[in-house]
């Protein structure tokens, strides 16, 4: 198997009332780490609630995910998936962010058909941490049961 990047998926709840300058400080903090460590991914906010993919060697991504949990910002700290792939989803991303407001509805329809077209050309059998990652984000913006 040659399968070089490891990938996590985790997903949280942010703090009642969390501002986008606490938000943008993950951001900054994390472009700043992940670009020494080798690391991309894409941080997801909307209503609460952040879906993250790492990407990168396994050791970095998991000592990062030690950290990323031990985060007083956010709570419920769940991993989705970790796996292998050949390629970065992210290559280019020391970290992307996107939020989702309620209001830019044509944003957030643009990003729901693009969730559906990547589960649609994943194979579950090759990239599964992939699929999870799309799938919640489908799953957050159609608010199907994402959180209980």
């Amino acid at each position: 198997m040659n399968q070089k990047v490891y990938q996590l998926i985790y997903r949280s709840t942010a703090l009642p009332n969390i501002k986008t300058e606490q938000i943008m400080e993950i951001v900054d903090t994390a472009i700043a780490f992940n670009r020494q460590e080798g690391i991309t991914g894409c941080l997801i906010y909307d209503r609460g609630h952040f879906i993250q993919i790492l990407e990168g060697e396994k050791d970095p991504v998991d000592e990062l995910f030690k950290k990323i949990k031990k985060d007083a910002r956010h709570t419920n700290t769940e991993i989705l998936s970790t796996g292998w792939t050949k390629n970065k989803i992210f290559n280019s991303w020391n970290m992307g962010y996107i939020e989702l407001p309620d209001e830019i509805k044509g944003e957030k329809e643009e990003l729901a058909r693009k969730a559906k077209e990547e589960l649609a050309k994943i194979s579950t059998m090759n990239d599964f941490t992939s699929k999870v990652f799309w799938y919640n984000i489908h799953s957050l913006l159609t608010e199907t049961k994402f959180y209980k």
